[in-house]
């Protein structure tokens, strides 16, 4: 809780900086949880295919700058976890301007509960990162609070988001969101918020500001 109340004091500082690199960008994501195992409720045996596709477009870039596509089982194995296994094909635009493709193997379990009116989720992601030319691995650590009341349809939430390079870089970047996400039924969430990215090159910690929108549909399964 204390990280998650930290995260609008985060992005108020962040704002005020001002970095020769920083850029705006926009994210749009959509993700699509299939039923293959359905439980009574979000816990054993239930088991979903997750498939998620996104993208990121940018300044820097004159538009399309990253790409995602990633698929993979999610399994409950109790009422407060759930793993994920995927894999995702990634394309991002290099300074010369083509295309670099990138492949990943994830490893990621998610603890999620509610305590009173609010809901989080703290994601664990373990990457494996294979280009051509390398291998790297990273972890990433995502906590995400909605003050959710039962029956309600505005949900306001915020989330905060490291990465640590595994492979030596260590820590190098974060990600501070706060969001306004709207029920438009109980199968499908739109999300839309603002993001403050802090990310580390060569030449030192730049801070984008991103606007993110997003489409969760959670397929409800066949009637008996």
């Amino acid at each position: 809780m204390k990280r998650a109340l930290a995260v609008p004091a985060a992005l108020l500082a962040l704002c005020l900086a001002s970095e020769a690199h920083a850029d705006y960008e926009v994210w749009l994501w959509s993700e699509n949880r299939v039923p293959i195992v359905r439980a009574d409720k979000p816990t054993f045996p239930r088991i979903d295919l997750r498939v998620y596709a996104e993208s990121r477009m940018n300044g820097r870039s004159g538009g399309l700058h990253q790409s995602f596509l990633r698929t993979g089982p999610l399994f409950f194995l109790t009422d407060f976890l759930f793993v994920g296994v995927h894999g995702t094909i990634y394309a991002d635009r290099l300074a010369t301007g083509a295309f670099a493709q990138e492949a990943r193997f994830e490893f990621e379990p998610n603890f999620f509960g509610r305590i009173g009116d609010f809901t989080w989720n703290d994601r664990n992601r373990f990457e494996a990162r294979f280009r051509d030319t390398e291998t790297r691995y990273r972890y990433r650590n995502q906590l995400r609070i909605n003050y959710a009341p039962k029956g309600a349809k505005w949900l306001p939430f915020v989330w905060d988001e490291v990465l640590v390079d595994l492979s030596g870089l260590g820590l190098n970047q974060n990600r501070a969101l706060i969001g306004l996400a709207r029920m438009l039924s109980p199968q499908t969430r739109l999300d839309a918020g603002f993001m403050l990215r802090s990310r580390e090159d060569a030449s030192g910690w730049t801070h984008d500001r991103v606007f993110f929108m997003s489409l969760f549909f959670d397929v409800p399964p066949p009637s008996k």
